[in-house]
């Protein structure tokens, strides 16, 4: 009987070819693709968790831990795939692994869906806590609708390690691999059932962690940058998903294999393990780094300081002082009015002159003319935004006597 490593014999070894060991089949390209998925979930993870300590009062919160712990076991994954990759032969046939090798291959296997499947319960988890940071609280309902989702992926996911743990008895006959000249029996049982079972709650895990949220989210109020990023993130989603039904396939080819090739056919489960296991985590992680880009730009009132130390040369100080005189002159014709009168007048609106907005409103790049000839062609439109008063002195002298002595 062939499969994964559990179910492996010397009969079934015994039928393999010889083995290549001067330039055998390989496959080396999974280091680097795992290390750059790592790097980016590594990136996205740590900046979120410096976003919710810097940018935020309340710190780190449960959702932001569990994707901390959940980081910490994808990269114990990674590593554990990359030792199996450079140690113990999983880029090339089983046939072509040297047989002193084929337990600790095993064992690095075992490993490797322990790590996995720790990581995925905790991120699909961390998601999920999402309705902890709705304002208003999203309903009752909903809540326990989202308990009931957590409470199933840490049952499935507990099921599986426990799985994982019994599949031998003992559980160290998983990676206690025979040889041709010891032919040893193991009380091991078949993985055809459980490794597609196994795929399968992954797969429906991973898609209602994927749909409640975005379901919840879409309702909400948001920029629409806000939006373009819920829908790349459901995108990353889609992905994650996709890389989780393929996964699975590649889990039933593993158990069901009749050669008992289980190094090679294991390549392929661990190249889309890390991609569900980081892009997940990335997923999880984007949208708290909206903080670090700015959604409104930085537009000043005033851009130029005032030229000398007097305060009333400043744009906002004129027209706060004309705000100023008004509210006491209101206040001076409240006291000779009666009591009634007094409690039913309102402050009259101050009428600002339409310089003094344009005055607000200073291009990002201002030029002024230097001389009387220049100033002639700014007054005439042909360069630059249109003319500030001459002098706006009169103006102000002007704008007194309309309106009264500014304080």
């Amino acid at each position: 009987m062939g499969g994964d490593f559990p179910n492996l014999s010397a009969e079934t070894m015994a039928q393999w070819p010889s083995p290549n060991t001067t330039d055998p089949i390989t496959r080396g390209w999974l280091p680097p693709y795992a290390i750059s998925l790592a790097a980016l979930s590594t990136v996205a993870v740590f900046a979120r968790l410096w976003s919710q300590l810097r940018k935020t009062a309340d710190g780190l919160r449960l959702d932001d831990w569990l994707a901390f712990v959940a980081w910490i076991f994808a990269i114990s994954f990674t590593v554990v795939c990359m030792t199996g990759i450079f140690a113990y032969g999983f880029d090339r046939h089983m046939w072509d692994v040297p047989s002193e090798y084929h337990s600790r291959a095993a064992l690095t296997q075992w490993l490797s869906e322990g790590a996995f499947i720790l990581s995925a319960c905790l991120t699909k988890i961390s998601i999920l806590c999402f309705f902890r940071r709705l304002d208003p609280p999203c309903p009752s309902g909903l809540r326990r609708l989202i308990y009931f989702f957590i409470a199933l992926t840490v049952g499935s996911s507990v099921a599986c390690l426990l799985a994982q743990i019994l599949v031998c008895r003992p559980t160290s006959d998983y990676w206690r691999i025979p040889t041709l000249l010891e032919d040893r029996e193991r009380s091991c049982e078949s993985q055809q059932i459980y490794y597609p079972f196994q795929g399968s709650l992954d797969c429906i895990s991973t898609l209602y962690s994927i749909v409640i949220p975005i379901l919840v989210l879409r309702n909400l109020p948001m920029s629409e940058n806000q939006r373009r990023g819920l829908r790349a993130v459901c995108v990353l989603g889609l992905v994650v998903l996709a890389a989780a039904i393929t996964r699975t396939i590649f889990l039933s080819i593993l158990a069901s294999s009749s050669n008992g090739d289980a190094t090679w056919n294991s390549f392929n489960v661990f190249v889309y393990a890390q991609i569900e296991c980081h892009l997940s985590l990335i997923c999880a992680s984007v949208p708290f780094l909206h903080r670090y880009f700015l959604q409104y730009p930085r537009v000043p009132i005033v851009y130029s300081a005032p030229q000398g130390k007097n305060r009333s040369d400043s744009v906002v100080s004129r027209v706060s002082s004309s705000l100023s005189g008004q509210i006491k002159r209101s206040l001076h014709l409240g006291r000779k009015q009666t009591q009634q009168q007094a409690e039913i007048s309102r402050p009259q609106a101050v009428e600002i002159p339409e310089w003094e907005f344009q005055a607000l409103e200073s291009p990002r790049a201002a030029r002024f003319p230097v001389n009387g000839e220049e100033y002639d062609r700014y007054v005439a439109g042909r360069y630059g935004p249109p003319a500030p008063p001459k002098d706006s002195r009169t103006l102000f002298e002007q704008y007194r006597r309309e309106h009264g002595e500014m304080v």
